[in-house]
Formats: C-alpha cells, sequence, structure tokens
C-alpha cells in the first residue's frame, strides 16, 4: 500500500504545475484514443449487424438448388424433407429467381424478379414486414392480394416493387408495368412455348411498396407469386429451389452440412447444393470484418500514441523525484517498491484516461444513435448511420488500454531502480 499512496501523491502533487500539466495531457491522450477506439468498432459493428439484418430480411437462412436450373421439379419432397429432418427448420417454401427488365411507358431499368408462395412469406423471410402497411393485418390482406391464379384468363399477375424503384419510374400503386426478360420462348426440356423467336414480356399490376431500408434490394427487387412466373417462362411446376428458416443463424453451416448427403442420397448423382446465408453473402461479410479489424488497429496506434506520453511523464517524474527515491532507498526502500511506486502511477493515468474515454465513446455513440447521421443509400446501401454498442468491445478496449498502459510504466520505473541514493543526496 506504500508504494500506492507515494504513487498517488506523486500524481497529484502541484507543487511542480508542469508535471500537473504532462499528467493531465497523458490523461487526455488516452481519453481522446479510448473514445476514438470505441467509437470506430461500435460503427463498425453497427454496419456489419445492420447488412446482416437486411440481408437476411429480404433472403432465407438456407437455400437449396438444383445444379441444372429450371429442373427442381420435386421440391414439395425436398421441403417435407428438411422439415423432418430438424426441428431447426421453422419454415420452408419454393421461389424462382431471375433478372429482368422493367418498363412503364419511356422508363426502363434492370431488375431482379422472386416468384415466392405468398402464404408462405411471412415465415421463411421478414420482406413481408417491410411492406408499407398501416399494420401486420393489412400487409396480410395484401399477401393474398399477391396470390395469382393462371387459369383466369386475362388476369394480370399482381406485384409488390420497391419504393426507390417505384420512385425512379414514377409508379404508383395500381399501375400496370411491363416485365421482359432477355429470354425468349425456348422449346426444350420441361419448357414449351407457341414460337421461339417471341419476346417474352409480361403485364404485372403494383399493389404495394416495401422499403427494406437497404438501397440494392429496394431499387431492384420485385415480388410476385411464383406461379405467374412459372406461366410467365412457360415452365411446369418447376422452381428455382426451396427457401429455409432456422431457429438459430449461427446452426446454418451445420444444418448446411448434414442436410446435403441426405439430399444427395442417389449414389454417384450430385443434384442438390445447399448454401446458407453465410456462402451467399461471404465476400460482403468478409470485407465488412476485414474493414472492422484494419480500423481497429489504426485506432488502436492512437492509443498506442498516448502511451508515450506515459512514458515522457513518468520519466520527468523520476528526474524530479531523484531526491526522493534516495531518501527513500537509504531507508531500505528495495527496487520492486521503487518500481511498483512509478507503475502505479503510470496505471491511474491510463485508468482515468481509459474510463473517461469509455465514457467518452458511450456519449459519441449515443450521439450518433440519438440525431441519426444520414448516408448516401446510393454509396453506402443503407440510408443511416448505424450504431452496435457491445459490452464486449467496451471491455475488451478497456484492457488493451491498461496493458498497453501497463507496458509504457516499465522502462521509467526500472530506470527510477538504478538511481543511486549517493547521486541524488550528493548535493543535499
Amino acid at each position: 500500500m506504500f508504494e500506492y499512496f507515494v504513487g498517488l501523491r506523486y500524481l497529484l502533487n502541484r507543487t511542480r504545475v508542469s508535471l500537473s500539466i504532462i499528467s493531465v495531457i497523458s490523461i487526455c491522450g488516452v481519453f481522446l484514443g479510448v473514445t476514438a477506439l470505441v467509437s470506430v468498432i461500435s460503427v463498425a459493428s453497427g454496419f456489419e449487424e445492420t447488412f446482416r439484418d437486411k440481408v437476411l430480411g429480404v433472403n432465407s437462412h438456407v437455400l437449396v438448388m438444383t445444379y441444372k436450373q429450371d429442373d427442381f421439379r420435386e421440391y414439395r419432397d425436398v421441403q417435407k424433407t428438411l422439415e423432418d429432418f430438424s426441428p431447426e427448420v421453422l419454415e420452408t417454401a419454393p421461389f424462382i429467381f431471375h433478372e429482368m427488365m422493367i418498363a412503364i411507358g419511356s422508363k426502363v431499368s434492370g431488375i431482379l424478379i422472386k416468384g415466392v408462395e405468398p402464404e408462405t412469406m411471412m415465415g421463411v423471410s421478414d420482406l413481408a414486414k417491410y411492406i408499407i402497411a398501416d399494420d401486420d393485418d393489412a400487409r396480410r390482406a395484401l399477401l393474398d392480394e399477391l396470390h395469382y391464379n393462371p387459369s383466369r384468363d386475362g388476369e394480370v399477375p399482381p406485384v409488390i416493387i420497391g419504393r426507390v424503384l417505384a420512385e425512379h419510374l414514377k409508379a404508383n400503386i395500381g399501375d400496370e408495368v411491363r416485365v421482359i426478360s432477355p429470354r425468349r420462348g425456348i422449346v426444350g426440356e420441361h419448357r414449351y412455348g407457341p414460337s421461339q423467336m417471341e419476346p417474352t414480356q409480361k403485364k404485372f399490376r403494383i399493389i404495394a411498396l416495401y422499403d427494406s431500408g437497404f438501397y440494392d434490394y429496394d431499387n431492384r427487387l420485385l415480388i410476385c407469386d411464383y406461379k405467374a412466373l412459372q406461366e410467365f417462362f412457360n415452365l411446369d411446376d418447376v422452381v428455382t429451389g426451396v427457401e429455409v428458416r432456422v431457429r438459430d443463424i449461427n446452426k446454418t453451416g451445420a444444418l448446411r452440412d448434414a442436410v446435403t448427403p441426405v439430399l444427395n442420397s442417389n449414389p454417384g448423382i450430385e443434384r442438390f447444393k445447399v448454401i446458407d446465408w453465410q456462402d451467399l453473402n461471404r465476400s460482403l461479410f468478409a470485407s465488412l470484418r476485414m474493414q472492422k479489424v484494419t480500423l481497429s488497429i489504426i485506432m488502436l496506434f492512437i492509443v498506442i500514441v498516448a502511451s508515450f506520453n506515459i512514458v515522457g511523464t513518468l520519466i520527468m517524474m523520476v528526474l524530479d523525484k531523484q531526491r526522493d527515491i534516495s531518501i527513500m532507498k537509504s531507508m531500505g526502500a528495495s527496487d520492486g517498491m521503487i518500481m511498483r511506486m512509478f507503475i502505479y502511477q503510470g496505471m491511474m493515468i491510463g485508468g482515468i484516461g481509459t474510463v473517461l474515454g469509455l465514457l467518452g465513446g458511450l456519449g459519441v455513440c449515443e450521439f450518433l444513435t440519438v440525431y441519426d447521421f444520414e448516408l448516401d443509400s446510393t454509396v453506402y446501401l443503407i440510408s443511416a448511420l448505424p450504431v452496435k454498442l457491445e459490452p464486449g468491445v467496451f471491455a475488451a478496449v478497456a484492457l488493451a488500454t491498461m496493458f498497453i498502459s501497463f507496458l509504457a510504466t516499465l522502462y521509467p520505473s526500472w530506470w527510477a531502480t538504478q538511481l543511486s541514493p549517493v547521486e541524488g543526496l550528493r548535493y543535499e
């Protein structure tokens, strides 16, 4: 305890204004470094979580598809197999997915059109909750309206489009749009058509808009009944794949590995490929994680630079307290006691700066959350700066900063033990 009280006394000593100012500067350096580090990591974590939520909000957790396109006929059997395979599987649904073009008047845009099963859409993805409506009952009513019956002659298939795309096309609810495929009517396996050269285009009626907050989807993705696309492409009862929603998104990899050999039970024939959300967006999430790590390392250098202030402060303190060190050594203080005295002092500087920095980082994050800084969605794909507060991040930053502060105290503290009592008392 002796070393602690002496170190605290030196830190609070106001007889030397210059030392007090340097101590305050050292604390401010650690404070600014920790604040910047916590804020940057929280924003980077916010980006990662927001992109994950947006991707999983529009897409399902696991997709089952065939290696041969437009050849997935046994999808109902696959759905049953998946639902019986594991209690982790909550819901399955067929889907059809194609790149197309959309036109209304002279406005034309490239799109992705997704055919879904309206009655299971709410179960396999969160896209339904992004439909612009007064409440969930109204959204369910719109999903009921999304049903399409190919047997009804002259019926225009309903479609739901993104708010950003609707603004670009200047389209409103109730308008009819032309969906055009670059593919033409092809006569072949599982397909038939009256003419091979007839352009494939079809009118769709807009019944609702959705706003997921993810620009890339809101500007390109259309949702309709998969039966409308089967009719559009002259397909028989064939789909692109089956969507699967699970209880725990962190277990999708294990489910993928377990169910793949079950679906491909025929020896020598690998017909189905199972892809989870991480496989589907591996490059996106890898780049986000790399960005987070890189920014964290760069911001950590601010803390390391601030630790040099601690080194300088302790060296000046040792020079100023040579007489006191010599007296304590003459009275029997060991080198370990002298060393711990200055280590405690440096750790107090680092500790105060760390606590203030964590509070500062929390304040910055709360400020960014409350004032909701807008982003250009055409560049960042999302409309507001995301922030995610993680207690684990705060704890890790605190431990890293205190460790760096401890390392910064070692040399000055060791140097203090090398001072000879005779040198310190020579001119007294």
